[in-house]
């Protein structure tokens, strides 16, 4: 998993997280990165990380005793994935004491080049009481504890962080981790061996002697069209061979009455799956789109049909996981729309029953936007951030409607409203209980309270103490916090049924989720195009559409949580 701010986002609809979890597994198999002419002594190992990123957070646990083992053979080089505002001020995914945990780390590297390693190692052992706790771990090493804090609380520090970022912006680093070997990303397993097996692609070094060439096809490099295929694993004898993939033809039923409907990336990701797939579209108006739509039982689009041999594919044959997302019907084999999240009804009377359903009144020139988060999920206070100032921009021209994602029998009570557990949050119950609250300021006070209390929540408290936290930043804003605790005491129940309910008629899993008059959103998450969905949805636009939004809005996030 990665904690992500990268550019590269799903146009169209999202696979879900039967099919992703598939893509990732099936992507670790077909690990891409050429094969080397030769070997080097000294191979360059660049990490990208968050410092409170739990994804980052376990990629140095284990690449930094990998690099020890290498020693001089390994290049090693950590930098940290963040936001420059310019003015030694920065923005990173988990907050302020993220950024000061970046800028610790960066000062021990600094001042102790040969023990930082230990420090990191040291200070990951609590990665959420980062960057308390660098203090006590740095003395209980004995490093230069006076010369790193005096870094770290001036304006060297500061510059150490403006200059990492500059090298993760440089290598396109959004997603934490990302791993660099020899200049080639790695996206194969995380853990040691097979780190130390990447390595050795490259590197002459003497630990890589007796290293077996594969242990498993995940071990082979990809190549175009090609499966890999390890034969005589984890032998002296081992060596990675390849096949050709089965051919397989993708035809997509699309829509051309749907603006959010485009299904570039998402074919893309799915090339990286059936190596030899060819793949086309056609409209549900069309004499093809219409036999396929009777022969497979299509209701939405877009809808991902493939012929008979796609079973044929090494994917296929491969990940049971990715069966499961498929349904076979006269010949051909389609992704389910549980999956796909497609949800444009193709169908006109059909579509028009679900818009009313949710909420939504053709032709009225008032496009709704409607947008599910957790209260503490990190990509849904990005998204709530990024939707904020699209609000600021189109205000009352459009109609904003947040919502919450609420799940059932999740973990334990400690995660839920009560005992029966019927209403819970990711990320515990103060975080279900903040959720309420904020639907009760949006209920009660209206949107831009709702956006105001949010953001100031989002700075100022966490899962962890939002409960004795949210009364000061209510007053603060001047709310009514007696009328939200009524709410809060005499409405939970009723106000997160509501919520559950529409989240599963819309098939929401996770946070954040972003629908655009009942049409999920898959395009890139910024301010600007958010905006431009949501105005191509106007009968005819205001003069607000014209607005260019500038700031970190304007950066586009990805992610979730769910």
């Amino acid at each position: 998993m990665k904690h992500r701010h990268k550019k590269k986002t799903y146009s169209g609809y999202i696979i879900s997280a039967v099919v992703l979890a598939a893509i990732i597994l099936v992507i670790i198999l077909l690990n891409k990165g050429g094969v080397p002419a030769g070997k080097s002594n000294v191979v360059s190992l660049d990490l990208y990380v968050m410092s409170q990123c739990p994804y980052g957070v376990q990629a140095e646990d284990l690449i930094i005793p990998v690099v020890k083992q290498f020693g001089n053979s390994v290049d090693f080089n950590l930098n940290f994935i963040a936001s420059d505002s310019g003015s030694g001020n920065f923005d990173s995914l988990h907050g302020e004491n993220e950024v000061k945990g970046d800028i610790v780390e960066l000062c021990a590297m600094k001042k102790e080049p040969q023990k930082y390693m230990d420090i990191i190692l040291c200070m990951n052992e609590n990665a959420a009481g980062i960057p308390g706790n660098w203090e006590e771990c740095s003395k209980k090493l004995n490093l230069d504890t006076a010369a790193i804090k005096s870094c770290y609380e001036g304006s060297e520090g500061k510059q150490l962080l403006s200059d990492s970022i500059k090298k993760s912006n440089s290598a396109n680093a959004g997603a934490s981790p990302t791993i660099i070997i020899n200049g080639q990303e790695y996206s194969g397993q995380r853990d040691g061996l097979s780190i130390t097996r990447a390595i050795c692609q490259y590197s002459a070094s003497s630990l890589c002697k007796n290293m077996p060439a594969c242990t498993a096809d995940a071990d082979c490099p990809a190549k175009e069209g090609k499966v890999p295929q390890c034969r005589n694993p984890d032998s002296k004898n081992a060596v990675c061979e390849y096949v050709n993939d089965a051919k397989t033809e993708l035809v997509i039923v699309n829509d051309k009455r749907c603006s959010s409907c485009d299904t570039t990336q998402i074919v893309a990701a799915l090339k990286n799956i059936f190596l030899n797939l060819d793949a086309r579209e056609v409209d549900s108006s069309s004499e093809e789109g219409k036999k396929l739509i009777a022969d497979m039982g299509i209701t939405v689009a877009p809808s991902f049909v493939f012929d008979s041999n796609v079973v044929q594919t090494y994917a296929w044959k491969n990940n049971p996981k990715l069966q499961s997302a498929f349904e076979q019907k006269n010949g051909k084999y389609r992704i389910v729309d549980e999956a796909t999240g497609a949800s444009f009804y193709i169908d006109e009377k059909a579509r028009q029953e679900f818009l009313k359903s949710i909420g939504i009144t053709p032709g009225d020139n008032r496009p709704q936007i409607d947008f599910f988060v957790m209260a503490y999920c990190p990509y849904g206070n990005q998204a709530e951030q990024i939707i904020d100032a699209v609000y600021a921009n189109l205000k009352d021209k459009a109609d904003f409607n947040p919502h919450y994602v609420i799940y059932s029998n999740y973990q334990s009570a400690d995660y839920c409203l009560d005992s029966t557990m019927k209403y819970c949050s990711m990320h515990g119950n103060q975080e279900l209980h903040q959720d309420v609250r904020e639907l009760c300021v949006n209920e009660y006070m209206g949107v831009k309270s709702w956006f105001d209390f949010v953001l100031a929540m989002d700075d100022n408290c966490t899962a962890q103490n939002a409960d004795s936290c949210w009364e000061d930043v209510a007053k603060s804003l001047n709310l009514d916090v007696q009328k939200i605790k009524d709410c809060e005491a005499n409405e939970s129940e009723s106000l997160l049924e509501k919520e559950q309910k529409l989240g599963d008629m819309l098939g929401v899993q996770g946070s954040p989720t972003i629908f655009i008059d009942g049409v999920q959103y898959g395009g890139a998450r910024d301010a600007n195009s958010i905006q431009s969905a949501l105005c191509s949805a106007f009968d005819t636009k205001p003069s607000e559409c014209s607005n260019t939004i500038t700031g970190t809005a304007a950066t586009s996030a990805s992610g979730g949580c769910g």
